[in-house]
């Protein structure tokens, strides 16, 4: 068996030539004080442009926010004058219908009876405090009492909103037909 090789041995061993040293010298770098020292046109004329830019699209950003705002108030205030106007209509609707309840319950009183011209009568009187309500509240005070009334009884809410509904779909199916 051969020995493994003494450290002596490889003392001994020749070495690869070593690589002669680059005689090439990297270029120097200019000095960091004269390349500060130069202007940059270009560059400056891009961040002129860049700022002035930036400002003008801030101050459209601006007026776009401006108008929206006048428009969201706008359409408030037209809002509220259609509202304004529908209450008054349902309010005059109402007490048209009280009176025409009431109106009527002489002629139940006479074909049906007293007592069914007194829930006649009962029904008119309901109907014209409601009207009444409707004339004299402002918009704000409808939706609170509205509100007030679905939290207390929400099976009733739903129920007149169903009648409602069903009211308010007939009478638009009788006025688009032609028959």
């Amino acid at each position: 068996m051969a020995k493994a090789a003494t450290p002596a041995a490889k003392k001994a061993a020749p070495k690869a030539p070593a690589k002669p040293a680059a005689t090439k010298a990297a270029p120097a770098r200019k000095p960091a004080a004269k390349a500060a020292a130069k202007d940059h046109p270009i560059r400056d004329q891009l961040a002129a442009t860049r700022d002035t830019i930036k400002s003008e699209a801030s101050k459209k950003a601006a007026s776009l926010k401006d108008e929206a705002a006048a428009l969201k108030n706008q359409a408030s205030t037209k809002a509220r004058e259609a509202a304004t106007k529908g209450k008054d209509k349902a309010a005059e609707a109402v007490g048209s219908l009280a009176k025409l309840l009431e109106d009527g319950a002489g002629t139940v009183d006479s074909k049906f009876g007293k007592q069914y011209g007194d829930y006649a009568r009962s029904a008119a009187s309901t109907v014209a405090g409601l009207a009444s309500t409707l004339d004299k509240k402002d918009l704000d005070e409808l939706a609170a009492s509205t509100r007030d009334m679905v939290k207390k009884n929400p099976a009733i809410a739903v129920g007149a909103a169903t009648v409602l509904g069903f009211v308010l779909a007939r009478l638009l199916k009788g006025g688009s037909s032609s028959d």
